[in-house]
């Protein structure tokens, strides 16, 4: 990279970082819990107890005509319930976060969408849930066994005319290919990358949590530019991170020709270090980026904040 091209990127994430006061270092990640021990069905780990209104059930109201009970039940459930395969990676509550970020920047009801590293489909089912029902989207991930799952649950809530699952790798271009084929236009691209590098940390048990999990200097550069290749001019990637690998992301998103536009930090509570950073860019010329007002997860008495419910119902 040509030193000025160094120079930019670290403007740029030095200016987020200066809206953010001192907070440079990732908290750790809200792990992930099963629901009442079930087997292979869990929901994130979010405080239930709230003391204030809770948001409208979703899947109260049917836009595409009656919806069925079993249906209707599974949405006003949502995220608990999902299924998700024993010693895969679990989600947690930057998923439902990327799928609330990305919908509160989509104008058009009738976008088209891909979600990169479905996993058990989380994100792609929340962003629809978001949407009414209104959109039509595309998930991909490299384990045939949890796109099983991503299966099970879209058919469970309803979705399996407008979430499509496909089995594939981000770094097969024949992969890309028949993805551009079967699925323009794509005005969004969401993903949820491998954010710790191999070395930093004590690596997971099984092979599938390393693979969600741990990346190295070129996973960011893969995501992006494989949203690039699939993204309709001016069409949004949308993603979320860990804040210390920032510098990472704005180089990654650069290279593929993605002009990062929004950013947001995440806070665990106001006074904490930042614990995520969402970030959206869109395809096409370098734009003066902005940052958008930080978001606290939690109060000081441990409850979800107004502001973060209203972000994401799905904090409840």
């Amino acid at each position: 990279m040509a030193p000025f091209e160094r120079l930019r990127h670290r403007k740029c994430a030095n200016a987020f970082l200066k809206f953010q006061g001192d907070d440079r270092q990732a908290a750790p990640a809200l792990a992930p819990q099963r629901k009442n021990g079930e087997k292979g069905v869990c929901s994130p780990a979010v405080e239930r107890k709230q003391p204030h209104p809770m948001p409208e059930p979703f899947g109260k109201t049917a836009p595409l005509g009656e919806l069925p009970s079993l249906h209707a039940e599974a949405r006003r459930a949502f995220p608990a319930g999902l299924e998700q395969p024993e010693g895969s990676f679990r989600f947690s509550v930057d998923a439902l976060l990327l799928a609330a970020f990305a919908s509160s920047r989509t104008n058009d009801v009738t976008i088209r969408f891909i979600d990169f590293g479905t996993g058990c489909g989380v994100v792609g089912l929340a962003y629809l849930l978001l949407q009414r029902n209104k959109c039509r989207g595309f998930g991909m991930d490299c384990n045939p066994e949890l796109i099983a799952a991503a299966r099970n649950n879209t058919a469970k809530l309803g979705f399996s005319d407008r979430f499509a699952l496909h089995t594939g790798e981000l770094a097969d271009t024949h992969f890309l290919e028949k993805l551009r084929v079967e699925t323009p236009p794509i005005q969004l691209v969401m993903a949820n990358p491998p954010w710790r590098l191999i070395g930093s940390g004590r690596l997971p048990a099984t092979q599938a949590r390393r693979r969600a999990l741990f990346g190295d200097k070129g996973t960011f550069p893969l995501f992006a530019s494989a949203a690039s290749s699939l993204l309709e001019t001016d069409g949004r990637f949308v993603c979320i991170i860990s804040p210390d690998r920032l510098q990472d992301m704005l180089a990654g998103l650069d290279g593929a020709g993605l002009a990062p536009c929004l950013l947001q930090f995440i806070h665990k509570q106001k006074t904490s270090p930042a614990t995520f950073v969402l970030i959206e860019a869109r395809k096409g010329p370098y734009a003066k980026p902005s940052a958008a007002e930080p978001l606290a997860l939690y109060g000081p008495e441990g409850f979800s904040t107004p502001e973060s419910l209203a972000f994401c119902p799905f904090l409840r």
